[in-house]
């Protein structure tokens, strides 16, 4: 499916997913209001530069998780010690829904990201 906007991608999620999608868009406008999202590769993402590999966040919605992904992979490896409960891809972090705990650090782990590279 093809989206134009962050409300629509998230608006075709289920209601967990919503929730948690919601949250993350407020969280990123909040923190980075300067950095005006896109959908890209069909989901929300945050780009630190003109270009994509200049640095990128992004968010997906799966039916029992929701993933955040970086564009630099081994920022991820700092977060699998502090992060035991979530599984993690090629470039993302998967957290559960519900997991407060690992949402707050995967927040701080964002901020931390994007203000070392903007």
């Amino acid at each position: 499916m093809s989206f134009v906007s962050i409300n629509e991608y998230i608006n075709s999620l289920d209601e967990n997913a919503k929730k948690y999608g919601f949250d993350f868009e407020n969280f990123m406008n909040t923190e980075f209001p300067q950095i005006v999202p896109k959908i890209c590769f069909a989901m929300p993402m945050w780009w630190a530069g003109p270009k994509m590999y200049n640095g990128y966040v992004a968010v997906s919605a799966a039916k029992k998780h929701y993933s955040i992904h970086f564009h630099d992979e081994n920022y991820l490896y700092k977060l699998k010690e502090a992060l035991p409960n979530c599984t993690f891809g090629k470039r993302c972090i998967n957290v559960k829904y519900g997991d407060e705990h690992a949402i707050s650090i995967v927040k701080q782990a964002v901020s931390q990201y994007l203000n070392n590279i903007l």
